[in-house]
């Protein structure tokens, strides 16, 4: 009888293991569609070559650039800035298509074709992402171990979120285009401390209207109160920045497209990569793995916009932008230089 007795435990907690298994198993594994049902854009405004569920279930679009022949080529995936739908808007994917590099975008949920509601590059956004990478990194044709992500201004939120909260994602390296490490504290900070560029910011986001002191307490940025410190925890970059799981590059002009001459942002998701996730990282063409300060910035190389005027917003759909872009995923790509 002792000996059924302790059998039966046995079963018992073996069915209750393999429940939770079960359990656990159906929220970290994304549905994989069919390549078959795979349409390539032969634009770059193409239309989505995809509908894939999130990991939620709601469908997202995904528009796949595919250069000829069966490669296997390296993957490059764009994450949108600001509350864009889409990241390559611009000659870029072009280029990259040119040198064999197969372009991925997506729109995230609640935006374009995608379902869903508008999560602001929150963790639903964030899970986005990790049904993106789960899709490609199936695809016959792509290079297993190349599997790159370009993040535009905002959009590191959502890329160093999905990275951090998902470590195992098979990226080879994140490369950031002048992304706020946290918009909700800085813009905050900023009309505190009566910065000219969070000012600037203001007005952007206004249509040209000068800030009144006292609607400054209301202001809402990408969904979410500045001052609401939960909303912007699941927003903050340089959180996120301390456990990615791959190499980090960040590219950033002497005036940034947003923040002016302020580097605060910068510095503060850079030096989180570098002294906390232990992954190689680095800024422009400087060398690798620096811990940078407000006081040592002028030692460093920054790139520089033509015709910059104080109070521009300038766009990653530029012509400079897109070369400069264009050369970093080559070398991230094919030098590797984060393996020497």
């Amino acid at each position: 009888m002792k000996v059924m007795h302790n059998l039966s435990r046995y079963v018992l907690l073996l069915l209750l293991s393999l429940i939770f298994v079960a359990c656990t198993s159906s929220q970290e594994t994304t549905p994989i569609v069919d390549e078959e049902e795979i349409r390539f854009s032969t634009t770059r405004f193409g239309s989505p070559s995809v509908l894939i569920p999130s990991l939620n279930g709601v469908e997202i679009a995904i528009r796949i650039r595919k250069p000829e022949g069966d490669g296997p080529f390296p993957v490059l995936i764009g994450v949108a800035g600001g509350e864009g739908y889409y990241a390559f808007v611009s000659e870029l994917s072009d280029g990259l298509l040119e040198e064999e590099i197969v372009v991925v975008d997506f729109a995230p949920q609640g935006r374009a074709e995608s379902d869903g509601d508008d999560n602001y590059h929150g963790y639903v956004h964030q899970d986005d992402l990790k049904a993106v990478v789960d899709l490609v990194y199936s695809l016959s044709f792509v290079q297993k171990d190349s599997i790159g992500i370009l993040s535009y201004s905002y959009g590191v939120v959502l890329a160093t979120g999905a990275l951090a909260r998902y470590p195992d994602l098979p990226v080879a390296f994140l490369i950031d285009w002048e992304g706020p490490y946290c918009p909700g504290k800085e813009l905050q900070q900023g009309l505190e401390n009566d910065e000219a560029w969070a000012y600037d910011a203001f007005r952007f986001l206004s249509d040209g209207r000068e800030p009144i002191p006292e609607e400054l307490s209301h202001l809402v940025l990408h969904g979410g109160s500045i001052y609401d410190e939960a909303y912007w925890e699941e927003r903050d970059a340089s959180r996120f920045a301390a456990d990615i799981p791959c190499p980090y590059l960040r590219v950033q002009f002497d005036q940034d497209h947003a923040q002016g001459s302020n580097k605060t942002h910068m510095i503060a998701i850079i030096n989180a990569a570098t002294t906390r996730s232990g992954q190689w990282t680095r800024l422009n063409d400087n060398p690798p793995n620096i811990i940078y300060s407000e006081e040592e910035l002028s030692e460093y190389n920054f790139h520089h916009y033509s015709g910059y005027e104080s109070a521009g917003f300038y766009s990653s759909n530029t012509e400079s932008v897109d070369t400069i872009l264009l050369g970093y995923a080559e070398e991230m790509f094919f030098s590797r230089p984060y393996e020497d």
